[in-house]
């Protein structure tokens, strides 16, 4: 029964212009968009704070529900192409 989950998994690469390798991982299709941003950041070492967010894009339209899950934004695909973007807020 594992196998058959494994095969269910979303295969993910996120895309940051200033890391050298993309974040590679497989996720479950219930995972939230969420949970992926938050793990990405992780990887990157990257921190959102007051003048610094970051944001996932797919094919250049931002992900942005939070809720949304990867088996939705997949829309039937088992592989995720994602860029996340940094953006500086004024203040």
């Amino acid at each position: 029964m594992n196998q058959n989950n494994r095969k269910e998994d979303i295969h993910v690469q996120v895309h940051y212009i200033a890391a050298a390798k993309p974040f590679v991982k497989d996720f479950p299709p219930e995972t939230t968009v969420a949970t992926l941003k938050a793990e990405a950041l992780d990887r990157f070492k990257l921190v959102e704070d007051a003048t610094k967010s970051y944001k996932l894009f797919l094919h250049k339209k931002e992900l942005n529900n939070p809720a949304a899950t990867l088996a939705s934004v997949a829309d039937g695909k088992h592989d995720l192409n994602i860029d996340l973007e940094e953006f500086i807020t004024q203040g």
